[in-house]
């Protein structure tokens, strides 16, 4: 993409400045990628001097959010699958794959993204039930030459892959094959095999030695599609308001390299913040070796403004829908059985790579989404804290799906920063945590007004996504579950004001950049999203709904509707 830095007066608007007062001005100054005036029209056209003068005629001006847990190069890699996004019948969908394979290689795998809307694929089992899964039949005369596999949702347990013929000899898969694993390979009423791959297809948190059939034979994704599937994806965050992200854990060192190399080419519009991830399969030895290596990262990280790296991370579980949390007590897993899993790293281990990291210097992200796998960590946090403070470190914990109001005091305490997510609870409050885990405990899930009311500066993030700022920040208020559409913890609703916040000036302070961005003010960079209508003022519900016009990053648009401004 293009950018080009803007020296403008946006004038007569409505700009939300998130500044300490949470002040709302009329008109923003932008002058050599900074914020050079605030405040009156008049006063900001004088005080900008020659520059470009575009009247808002009331639109809302918003700082850029800030996203502390998003992953582009992890899910980039889906903007290389034949996408199925909109189709929601057999016919569709086979005319989707017949279209992809007049375009292939003879043998080329074609591998899809899966059936229904992303990123949930809530609508997944109703398309299933309306039979319009198509088979391995139809897909193997939808494309003759070309082993089709149409990839199962990875956040989605049970659920289907679905193969066709070529596909599933290539995989040495047969109806008789024994699949060890709570994975179904359906049959017709004649015992021949459907295509249809029914239960734990997940690559992440259930990675059961049937899948690795599949995984062995498909085609291994390389640096260059890492690199190109962040090219493609990191524009929809930023047409999204998106102007910072984080990239917090399941992270590589090639993709940092990537991440180089396109802003190097103009074809990177976000300012990123990368951590490298500890190996908790590793012995303690060999991580004091990795940390070494990584002494660079140490104190304030090392970078640009445009590409920083900003610690280490450790991840002590996985989600719950994947029955992977660590929590303090056994609980229902996705295929009726009671599970309790340990972390993923050892307590000890943990222990000894928090002191190795406060001993080092550096800023510690821990992936802990479970209430046991938030214990180990704030224990092991605390012992250190005992030993030299890190309360002005700025260590963060990911995910804290139900921290107990206890932990919340802790965290409080140590100066510790969450991030989470409510899109968790578009995509999980129904299924996972009310019929899964309970009522009662749904009920506390995701608690950004017990956070706030203890004065931590917890932060709003994307992660699995929904993408897009507004539909986060309008779900930060409403709290709906996407199944059905029941409000999931109705103590925790928070306000407008707040919700910006947590996705901007909270989200800075979490990097160490509250000085730099998370605001409008004089002197700070120019991250701005302008939106088609004001978030503190419209419904609730048209939030979701409220379209980004302009994105700018460092005075550069980097996002630009059709029609919207003449930027």
């Amino acid at each position: 993409m293009s950018e080009q830095q803007v020296d403008v007066a946006l004038i007569n608007g409505n700009v939300i400045t998130v500044d300490e007062s949470f002040s709302v001005v009329e008109a923003v100054g932008i002058r050599d990628g900074r914020v050079c005036a605030l405040g009156p029209t008049r006063d900001v056209i004088a005080a900008c001097g020659d520059v470009r003068v575009i009247d808002l005629a009331g639109k809302t001006v918003t700082p850029g959010f800030v996203d502390t847990h998003g992953h582009i190069a992890l899910f980039g890699l889906d903007e290389l699958k034949v996408q199925l996004t909109g189709a929601t019948t057999r016919e569709s969908i086979i005319e989707r794959i017949a279209s992809a394979a007049a375009d292939a290689r003879p043998g080329e795998w074609l591998i899809t993204t899966p059936i229904g809307t992303p990123p949930y694929f809530l609508d997944f089992e109703g398309i299933r039930r309306a039979g319009d899964l198509p088979d391995a039949a139809a897909l193997e005369r939808a494309a003759p030459e070309n082993p089709v596999y149409i990839t199962a949702p990875t956040n989605r347990v049970p659920n289907s892959a679905i193969l066709n013929f070529r596909a599933l000899a290539l995989a040495g898969i047969e109806a008789t094959t024994e699949t060890n694993a709570p994975i179904d390979i359906v049959l017709d009423k004649i015992g021949n095999m459907t295509g249809e791959l029914r239960g734990a297809m997940q690559p992440l948190y259930n990675p059961y030695p049937f899948y690795q059939r599949i995984e062995s034979v498909i085609p291994a994704h390389d640096y260059a599609d890492v690199r190109e599937g962040i090219r493609r994806l990191a524009p929809k965050f930023a047409a999204g308001g998106t102007t910072s992200l984080l990239e917090a854990h399941l992270t590589h060192p090639r993709e940092l390299r990537a991440y180089g190399e396109l802003i190097e080419s103009g074809d990177l519009p976000l300012r990123v913040f990368f951590t490298f991830e500890i190996d908790g399969n590793a012995s303690v030895a060999e991580i004091e070796c990795q940390l070494d290596a990584l002494q660079f990262a140490a104190g304030n990280g090392f970078g640009t403004a445009r590409l920083r790296v900003n610690g280490i991370s450790a991840g002590l579980d996985g989600p719950y829908w994947h029955g992977a949390a660590c929590h303090d007590q056994p609980y229902p897993g996705p295929f009726g059985d009671v599970v309790q899993p340990s972390t993923l790293m050892d307590p000890d281990t943990y222990a000894q790579v928090v002191d190795l990291a406060v001993a080092r210097g550096f800023r510690l992200h821990t992936e802990c989404a479970g209430r046991g796998s938030i214990t180990v960590a704030l224990a092991a946090l605390a012992a250190a804290n005992e030993r030299e403070s890190i309360r002005d470190r700025r260590f963060v914990i990911e995910h804290c799906e139900f921290p107990t109001p206890a932990q919340i005091a802790t965290c409080a305490k140590l100066g510790l920063i969450p991030t989470t997510s409510t899109n968790f609870i578009w995509g999980k409050g129904e299924e996972v945590y009310r019929e899964r885990l309970g009522a009662e405990l749904a009920e506390e899930a995701i608690p950004l007004r017990s956070w706030i009311d203890a004065g931590v500066p917890v932060c709003q993030s994307t992660d699995w996504g929904p993408r897009g700022a507004m539909f986060t920040l309008w779900q930060s208020l409403t709290r709906q579950a996407g199944l059905g559409g029941r409000v999931i913890g109705e103590r925790q609703h928070i306000t407008r004001e707040e919700a910006l916040r947590l996705f901007t000036i909270n989200g800075a302070y979490a990097l160490g950049m509250e000085r730099d961005i998370g605001s409008l003010e004089v002197g700070k960079r120019a991250d701005i999203a302008v939106l088609s209508s004001d978030p503190l003022q419209c419904p609730v519900d048209a939030i979701r709904d409220i379209e980004v016009l302009v994105t700018m990053r460092d005075g550069e648009v980097i996002h630009a509707a059709r029609g919207s401004l003449p930027l």
